[in-house]
């Protein structure tokens, strides 16, 4: 995200790089948390950065949902609560795309917990 600041293509152009409108650019610069998943990994691509962690995270937010299933109710529960997200939400997130703002409210929910 810090190389957006240092970029020289216009919102239109860094758009047409990434496959998406150059208004939406616009918006995601002024509400970073517009900012979703796949967004951040045709970012690293356009700049040349490492996409294997967006991709790893990718694959194990799949994991997550399926492992969540297998898990008894009342501990599904508990952790849907811990990741102030329910399965359903995981499930639309996977199949359409996870935006930045709720990975990181799992991130600091899951920080959060005493270990």
């Amino acid at each position: 995200m810090w190389r957006l600041r240092e970029c020289s293509l216009s919102d239109e152009q860094l758009g047409l790089a990434l496959g998406v409108s150059g208004n939406a650019i616009r918006n995601r610069r002024s509400k970073p948390d517009l900012w979703k998943l796949s967004d951040v990994e045709r970012l690293a691509a356009h700049f040349s950065l490492p996409v294997a962690a967006s991709i790893q995270l990718g694959h194990s937010l799949q994991e997550l949902s399926a492992q969540l299933r297998a898990l008894p109710d009342a501990e599904r529960r508990h952790i849907e609560r811990q990741l102030l997200l329910k399965i359903s939400q995981i499930d639309l997130y996977n199949r359409s795309d996870w935006p930045v703002r709720h990975l990181l409210k799992m991130y600091q929910a899951l920080a959060a917990v005493p270990h």
